[in-house]
């Protein structure tokens, strides 16, 4: 049958097809027909031709989907470990572990196949048709057999795959989408390819596939050419899927000298000279002089300029490295060009009569429009190796781009205004419905907070938004009297500008207790004024003032509050413009540009004539002014609005101006809702403080709590009309300040390090540097447009995300947020208030700095990797997380070239890392490893240590990892960790570990001996009980051993001689067969799956121990590596001596005997060797200080538990002082800092963690 000889399916489209290989009992002929059933029987999935030939879908190829051998740990060791008969007596509490851990790594393995596509595509297309999702033709196109005594057919065969042309009108899968998407990755539109293999009568194939080998070597898909699966040997795939072997492959960036052969012509040859006479050197010069802004200005001219000023790094006192210059530029390309790419989780595909689709290989969703792409974020990973100058390549990228605003959000408006008399500096305000630039919606970024804190949620952020709240008589536009009136601004802080004819000093004398403006208030905040307010003192004092801020005198002035610091100045020059923010560095008076200065002094002699909130008698209301006033005011107490709140703001507004006038007159009893009055309870601070800002008074007359209007008011009314467009208004507006600023997160111990680079490195007074650290919140303004680096840690960063906090982080639109050391955000991974903030704070750039991407700890893996995606704001796994653990995490971890594909892919295009190996310009790092022997007291004690381990996990059924109890078994990765880190550290320090019998253990085995003929009375029986409770000497090897092992023959022999062999006894000529018990037989709960047989009375023979920890004892040991240590330090001493006598003969020249000794001194300062020892165990660096001190060599200590403050003092130490010869060091301290002038590093043990 040809291929378009008839169309099977009308009312389905052929959407792709695959080839797929099946075994066969005999050949088919070309394009025979075979059709997709079910073996009732056997309930297996088969195809069957036309003449009845069954076609049946292959085993699970080795290495791929079969058995999951289990990788042992060989060199893992235990803690505690008890006898076999004990362990019998727990079974009972054991048989849950019935299955062994490979058969449920097998299971795993197989589920996640299912879902990704590593079983047979058989079962796919099966479970498809079954659902009526897709229909299928299926044609043989081809047959091979193989060689042998027994002989297989193998059949290649072609499916058709149809779809439904309802998918052109929105149709998906009703059923089993992710089976479809694993089924559609594998499915291909190369219609030509397809009609070859249909007419050549199978000669295609024959040319194609050669030997055929690609027919006998397929992988868990049976998908014939498919390259989707890893098919390499088991080792080579298990490096593969190594993160740090992933990191250590990708590529570094070019690290040659770029030269530039252009050059500036004159445009007429009749000009004598001009800049084309300067050479390259005297232009490069000039063009590092000048500022970044300048520098972009000359590089836009022409093109050899712009060459020449790709790589100057403005403001910097160092030319960089290629490498480095190389990173700058590729950081810079990432801020500028954010492209927009394909949907790495959709495969493209095209019916034969050329209508596209698109697939979701996760979810199997269909898209028949135009293509799902991504944007890619601005930013990346900068992973150099550690030594390589992250902080100076960061640095030089935030110099190259000062003075650039942050990209604002598309569609919102932009006020600018000017700061300190010579910025243009800008804010917008967005609501819930905006969108930030990376297209995360903003509403779901305040709602995470708001919903922590306990707030309202952005559905209610409007107060009257319910219909059933509206207020009888106007409606959302609020129309009053008639009339629309316009909206006002909604501003989180509108700047409160009061044009005064009247001023009365203290307006709330008459009515509180506390004047506003004591003496001793004024003269402390005189003396005292401090920069940061906190937001109890802030909400008081702008209760309070914002009644002063009616006031007027005879005379105009205007006023206007801070909103930084919530002072009133009055203003010399013009008037404010009330919708736009205002702060005290905005003021023309000198006197009064800071928030620090004093507030001036009000005239409290006159009636009011003006106050926000109210307006002249005889006018409709509803002033502009007064809506952004009740807006401003609602705003600022958003916190304190809850049910009852907004049901007294309703009450308000619902007043008549009858009952309005009377609060003028005799005052208006406090609003009555549920079954009492507001006036009483919890609930009534926000509703008095409320309705105190809005200028209302209260009095408490009788018990009862009145509202009236504030004294002295002349011709004034509550302006109810503004009030009602007020509460209409959403209130969940934030107000985000547009920065030039870069934040920069970092580990608390690197905060000096940082300022440290930036004195050293750039040019004073180029970088504007914030360090916040303290609990003190700076203004969101300030940090916006007063800096241009801010340096926060992240223990700052975890404390600003919390309930009832308004983070001026939050408030501020960086250029750049770096985190510095950024991987700790994968050291959780759960949502940790570092994570959340970090992912909330809104930046045009996001970086993440670190040498070390992922943590090494038995789970880290590629989990890890994506809260650094989520703070990145990457849009297909960052922000999705169903479709990271779908596309990358779980194909990973099954160890499918597709996840591995993916994550390549996504690391490519985001991340940048250097390796010192790969840097030509940086002299290689000379290493020598030294094996020393241990002193003899110290080699008893490690030999204790092992031998006592070593025993635990033989008798664990003779080394057997299936053992539930034996730290060689996966689940006890706890137990064997931590005796990991205990031999490492007996390797450093002497510590001994104490072993007692266990209750009547001995005794029993004594008996048991005794039922074998020994004799209780005899020197033998004494001899074994005295060497099984206190050690002796090994009966064949003679050396002494703690633990012997006694055999059921009573032959004593030490742990090396009774594993020698396992099925006898090794004593010379003894040769007495132990009773062994096989797999079949010793199967248990506490061992459910035997390995090998194991010498059953030999282990029960052996006494139980109970083992305390090992304790290590640092005061009494004798190192011989602390002291190759000393040795090594004094010859570098000795060698630093001698050449400044070389040096200081060379220098012997006329000159005064004071120039020479000051010139001795600086060579022999310069010519001291620095020395950084590094160790990972306290103890181990306790026993070196000790010897250091005898030996008189000067140190430095950094490491933990030292205070921060103590660790930074030894580093200036050690930099500054050069006596100072030695910094002793743990992991710590190892993070971030500049130790380049060390001339030598001493490991004193092997690094265990792979970073």
């Amino acid at each position: 049958m040809g291929d378009h000889d008839d169309d099977p399916y009308p009312y389905h489209k052929l959407c792709g097809y695959l080839c797929t290989v099946l075994t066969s009992p005999h050949p088919l002929p070309f394009l025979s027909h075979c059709h997709l059933i079910t073996d009732g029987s056997h309930q297996q999935i088969i195809f069957k031709s036309l003449n009845d030939v069954v076609l049946s879908p292959l085993s699970n190829p080795c290495g791929h989907n079969g058995a999951v051998s289990l990788q042992e740990n060989s060199n893992a060791v235990g803690k505690k470990m008890t006898k076999k008969k004990r362990m019998a007596k727990r079974g009972s509490c054991l048989k849950k572990s019935g299955n062994s851990v490979a058969e449920k790594k097998r299971v795993g393995r197989r589920v996640i196949g299912m879902v990704n596509g590593s079983v047979s595509v058989v079962h796919q297309i099966r479970a498809l048709v079954m659902h009526k999702c897709v229909k299928i033709l299926a044609r043989v196109l081809h047959v091979a057999e193989s060689e042998g005594e027994v002989v297989e057919v193998r059949v290649v065969v072609l499916v058709d795959v149809y779809l439904p042309v309802s998918v052109w009108s929105g149709w998906q899968f009703p059923k089993s989408g992710p089976i479809a998407g694993s089924l559609f990755r594998h499915l291909s539109c190369d219609w030509e390819k397809r009609r070859s293999m249909l007419v050549d009568g199978g000669e295609y194939f024959k040319n194609a596939l050669g030997d055929h080998r690609s027919i006998w070597n397929l992988s868990g898909c049976h998908v014939l050419g498919c390259n989707m699966h890893c098919d390499v040997p088991d080792s080579s795939s298990k490096k593969r899927f190594e993160l740090h072997e992933i990191f250590k492959g990708l590529p570094g960036m070019e690290n040659k000298e770029q030269y530039y052969s252009s050059r500036v012509k004159p445009a007429d040859n009749s000009l004598e000279s001009g800049i084309w006479d300067l050479t390259g050197d005297i232009l490069m010069s000039i063009l590092s002089a000048l500022g970044p802004k300048d520098l972009v200005r000359v590089a836009a001219t022409c093109h050899h300029l712009r060459s020449l000023a790709v790589s100057i790094m403005p403001c910097m006192k160092l030319k960089l490295f290629p490498h480095q210059q190389a990173a700058v530029e590729w950081m810079l390309q990432r801020e500028r060009n954010a492209q927009v790419l394909p949907h790495p989780l959709y495969t493209n595909l095209s019916t034969e009569d050329g209508f596209t689709f698109h697939v979701s290989t996760v979810s199997g969703e269909i898209i028949t429009g135009v293509a799902p792409t991504v944007r890619d974020f601005h930013g990346g990973m900068f992973c150099d190796e550690p030594g390589l100058g992250k902080t100076i390549t960061a640095l030089s990228l935030i110099l190259k781009t000062r003075g650039t605003v942050a990209d604002p959000p598309d569609g919102v408006q932009i006020t600018w205004c000017a700061h300190n008399g010579e910025q243009r500096c800008g804010y917008y305000e967005v609501d819930g419905r905006n969108f930030t630039p990376n297209n995360t919606p903003l509403a779901k970024r305040v709602m995470n907070q708001s919903a922590r804190r306990g707030q309202l949620s952005l559905d209610k952020s409007t107060l009257m938004n319910d219909p059933g709240q509206q207020i009888e008589g106007f409606s959302n536009s609020c129309p009053v009297n008639g009339m629309e009136l316009s909206p006002a601004p909604s501003s989180d802080q509108t700047a409160r500008v009061i044009q005064l004819s009247r001023v009365k000093r203290n307006l709330l004398h008459d009515y509180d207790e506390t004047p506003v403006f004591s003496n001793k208030k004024r003269r402390k905040h005189r003396s005292n004024a401090p920069i940061y307010v906190s937001e109890e003192q802030r909400h008081d004092r702008a209760r309070r003032l914002n009644l002063i801020t009616g006031n007027f005198r005879d005379f105009n002035e205007t006023w206007v509050q801070c909103e930084a610091c919530r002072k009133w100045r009055k203003l010399t020059s013009s008037v404010a413009d009330t919708d736009a923010a205002w702060f005290c560095s905005m003021n023309t008076n000198p006197e009064r540009q800071s928030c620090r200065d004093a507030e001036e002094a009000w005239d409290d002699s006159c009636s009011l004539t003006h106050v926000p909130g109210f307006h002249t008698k005889g006018t409709s209301g509803g002033e502009e002014q007064n809506v952004s006033f009740f807006i401003s005011v609602l705003k600022e107490h958003y916190s304190m609005i809850n049910s009852k709140t907004k049901k007294a703001l309703t009450w308000l507004a619902k007043l008549s101006p009858e009952r309005l006038s009377l609060m003028e007159t005799i005052g208006l009893a406090s609003p009555v809702i549920g079954t009492g009055s507001v006036s009483g309870g919890g609930d009534s601070r926000g509703f008095h403080k409320i309705f105190e800002a809005f200028g209302l008074v209260r009095r408490v007359e009788k018990g009862a709590s009145k509202w009236c209007y504030p004294q002295k008011l002349e011709n004034l009314a509550f302006d109810l009309a503004a009030f009602r467009i007020a509460i209409c208004k959403p209130l969940d507006s934030v107000r985000l300040y547009l920065s030039r600023a870069t934040l920069v997160v970092v580990p608390a111990n690197l905060v000096d390090h940082w300022k440290t680079q930036i004195e050293k490195h750039v040019k004073p007074g180029q970088l504007r540097l914030c360090v916040w650290t303290n609990h003190k919140k700076p203004s969101a303004h300030s940090l916006a447009w007063d800096y241009d680096v801010v340096i926060t840690t992240f223990s700052r960063l975890s404390a600003e995300w919390g309930p009832r906090k308004k983070s001026p982080l939050m408030q501020v639109h960086f250029l750049r947020v770096m985190l510095d050391e950024g991987h700790t955000l994968g050291s959780s991974l759960s949502l940790t208030n570092k994570l959340q903030m970090a992912m909330s704070l809104m930046a045009s750039n996001r970086w993440l700095l670190t040498g070390t991407p992922t943590p090494n700890t038995p789970n880290s893996q590629l989990s890890h990797l994506q809260p650094m995606l989520k703070f990145l704001q990457e849009e297909a796994y960052g922000l999705n997380q169903k479709s990271w653990e779908a596309g990358v995490l779980r194909p990973f971890e099954a160890e499918m070239e597709e996840g591995r594909t993916r994550l390549l892919h996504l690391l490519h295009r985001c991340l940048i890392s250097s390796r010192k190996t790969d840097l030509k310009t940086i002299p290689p790092c000379i290493k020598k490893v030294t094996f020393l022997n241990f002193t003899k007291d110290h080699a008893r004690s490690y030999n204790e240590l092992v031998v006592t381990v070593r025993r635990n996990i033989l008798t664990a059924d003779w080394n057997d990892p299936s053992h539930v109890e034996s730290l060689l078994n996966p689940k006890q990765w706890k137990f064997r960790s931590a005796l990991i880190r205990n031999v490492r550290l007996s390797c450093c320090v002497a510590g001994h570990i104490k072993v007692a019998e266990v209750g009547e253990d001995i005794q029993e085995t004594m008996d048991i001996l005794i039922e074998k003929g020994l004799d209780p009375i005899s020197e033998e029986h004494a001899l074994i009980k005295y060497y099984l409770q206190y050690g002796g000497n090994c009966l064949r090897c003679k050396e002494w051993c703690r633990l012997p092992f006694i055999t059921p023959c009573r032959h004593l022999l030490c742990l090396d001689c009774v594993a020698l062999n396992s099925e006898k006894c090794t004593f010379p000529g003894c040769g007495y067969s132990y009773e062994m018990q096989s797999p079949e037989v010793l199967t248990r709960p506490e061992n459910p799956n035997p390995k090998w047989p194991v010498p059953k009375d030999l282990i029960e023979l052996q006494p139980s121990y109970k083992q305390d920890d090992w304790d290590p004892d640092w005061q009494s040991t004798s190192s011989s590596k602390v002291a190759y240590l000393v040795q090594k330090l004094k010859a570098l001493q000795e060698a630093s001596r001698e050449s400044s006598q070389s040096i200081y003969k060379d220098t012997q020249i006329s000159v005064s005997s004071l120039v020479l000794q000051q010139d001795c001194f600086s060579v022999n300062k310069a010519a001291l060797e620095k020395v950084i020892i590094f160790s990972q165990f306290l103890e181990h660096i306790h026993v070196i200080e000790q010897q250091l001190a005898f030996a008189g060599i000067k140190f430095a200590g950094m490491y933990s538990p030292m205070p921060q403050i103590n660790k930074m003092k030894s580093l200036a130490t050690f930099q500054h002082d050069a006596t100072c010869m030695a910094l002793l060091m743990d992991g710590s301290a190892a993070l971030g800092l500049d130790l380049s002038f060390v001339t030598h590093v001493f490991l004193m043990e092997p690094i265990w963690d792979r970073r």
